[in-house]
């Protein structure tokens, strides 16, 4: 636009300034309009084809990051699930020796309740046979 407004005021000042005649000022000032428009134009065509460009990078790039996203996504999701597994086998390992260790600890205390017992026996075994001394 800054462009098409320098070339009219150059014109402009040409005409002022020019010892041209009439006729060859008026043709002088219809090429540079011309030349002017022509320009003007080629920048269009120029900025359409930049627009294009950008608007199909964009695209492509929209593209790019959803397949990125996608991708990460599905990954996250694998992770979760694996971990997820490796919890709950952690869990039924921890199950089972707790297990383990209670009936360990049942059959301990069942012993130990076992040879208390026998050990009341004989105490009383022992005091009766010296009660009878």
């Amino acid at each position: 636009m800054s462009f098409i407004k320098g070339a009219l005021i150059g014109a402009a000042l040409g005409l002022l300034f020019a010892p041209k005649s009439g006729e060859e000022t008026r043709e002088d000032l219809r090429k540079r309009m011309d030349d002017s428009k022509k320009s003007a134009g080629d920048y269009a065509d120029k900025a359409k084809v930049k627009s294009e460009e950008m608007s199909q990078t964009a695209g492509t790039a929209t593209e790019n990051i959803k397949l990125t996203i996608s991708k990460t996504a599905k990954d996250l999701r694998e992770q979760l699930h694996h971990a997820s597994e490796e919890i709950k086998d952690e869990a039924r390992t921890l199950k089972e020796e707790v297990k383990e260790t209670t009936e360990d600890a049942y059959v301990d205390i069942a012993v130990e309740v076992d040879d208390a017992s026998d050990e009341i026996r004989e105490n009383k075994d022992d005091s009766n046979l010296n009660d009878k001394v």
